[in-house]
């Protein structure tokens, strides 16, 4: 049984990039009952997969594909004992992740993907590439990832990616599989590139229907590039695409954002960014002369922010990626303002005799009063 480090770890190191936590590693001429004696558990349905129960990582036999059926799923595995590893390798996607590594920390690359490294080149290994339509999204990603460094698209391998486009083989993608790699995009910098990509190889449509029109010029928006090379969470940089959405003037962002989440099921943590910007951004740009005691609290009370404080700092940081001066302005009256009104004590309004409704205007009316005191000191 021999044993070999793949993929990812071994292209990111020689692009000089930090290695990724988790490392996967490969298994010639095992079998799972091997796998299994030596304390490794099994966790792949389709084919064997393994995790090493000291370190966490994979472990995957070797294994080859068959195409036998439509999209990403049409595939049959032979995982057999016989399977070398130049036929694993030769069924990866692209020749820099078809690189393994020996136990001696020897290089096996059979095809050239330190080369196409080296020039800095995204290439398929082979023409199987066109088999599988997720790897029109794995693409894309990676275009994404490398934009730092500037790799490029092989003109052969944007061949295969338009077959399969034309072919109409991004359909049978479900929305899930196609989030999952949305997710991946945004937790790295560059994730605009992943989506002007897509638009490059009108493959948009299929993938992302309710970002449809949406061209290359938009994912360049200064927002949006702004937030996809600055240090932000996945969450914070899904939303800057509805924010720069608002700032052309779209007036359908929450129907976009609503749609999108119906049809893609991802986590309302990725929903709720965007929607407090949508329900509050027309209050928050509004003018500075119209920031009254009034409108501070309405804004505080538009963002949730008197029980969810940070819903205020998410939404300030959102909206500096195209902040002038008065918005600073604005952002520090209104973390005064919530400043003062969060730490109000409210304890003995019940004991004054009010109920209900009454104690709740008589809170607001006491946050007011807190702020418009504050806020009309000449010293503030």
């Amino acid at each position: 049984m021999e044993i070999y480090l793949v993929g990812g770890a071994i292209r990111d190191r020689l692009l000089g990039l930090p290695t990724p936590y988790e490392k996967d590693w490969v298994v010639v001429n095992g079998t799972p009952d091997e796998l299994i004696t030596q304390g490794f558990i099994k966790v792949g349905k389709s084919f064997p997969v393994f995790i090493n129960p000291e370190s966490g990582e994979e472990y995957a036999l070797a294994r080859t594909e068959r195409k036998t059926g439509e999209g990403y799923h049409g595939f049959e595995f032979d995982a057999g004992p016989n399977v070398t590893l130049e036929e694993d390798l030769s069924r990866r996607d692209l020749t820099i992740n078809a690189i393994a590594e020996n136990q001696d920390g020897e290089l096996i690359d059979p095809f050239n993907g330190q080369k196409d490294i080296a020039n800095k080149t995204l290439r398929h290994v082979s023409d199987a590439f066109q088999e599988d339509p997720l790897r029109v999204l794995r693409i894309a990603r990676f275009k994404a990832k490398l934009s730092p460094l500037d790799f490029v698209i092989a003109e052969e391998t944007k061949t295969l990616i338009n077959e399969i486009v034309d072919r109409g083989e991004l359909s049978s993608l479900v929305p899930e599989r196609t989030w999952l790699e949305t997710e991946k995009v945004l937790k790295g910098v560059g994730f605009n590139e992943y989506f002007k990509t897509l638009i490059e190889f009108k493959a948009l449509e299929d993938t992302y229907p309710d970002l449809t029109g949406l061209d290359v010029d938009f994912f360049s928006h200064p927002i949006i590039q702004k937030a996809a090379y600055e240090d932000h969470s996945k969450q914070f940089r899904f939303a800057s695409i509805f924010y720069a959405l608002i700032k052309e003037g779209k007036k359908n962002a929450k129907d976009k954002l609503e749609s999108m989440q119906k049809n893609m099921r991802f986590a309302n943590a990725y929903k709720d960014m965007p929607m407090l910007l949508i329900n509050s951004v027309e209050l928050i740009q509004s003018d500075l002369s119209e920031y009254s005691a009034e409108h501070l609290l309405t804004i505080l009370e538009k963002l949730d922010a008197l029980r969810q404080p940070n819903n205020l700092e998410e939404i300030l940081n959102l909206l500096m990626l195209d902040a002038d001066d008065n918005f600073i302005q604005k952002k520090n009256l209104l973390q005064l303002s919530l400043g003062l009104v969060k730490n109000i004590k409210v304890n003995n309004l019940k004991e004054s005799g009010l109920e209900g409704s009454e104690i709740a205007r008589k809170i607001r009316e006491i946050r007011l009063m807190a702020i418009k005191k504050e806020i009309e000191n000449p010293n503030i």
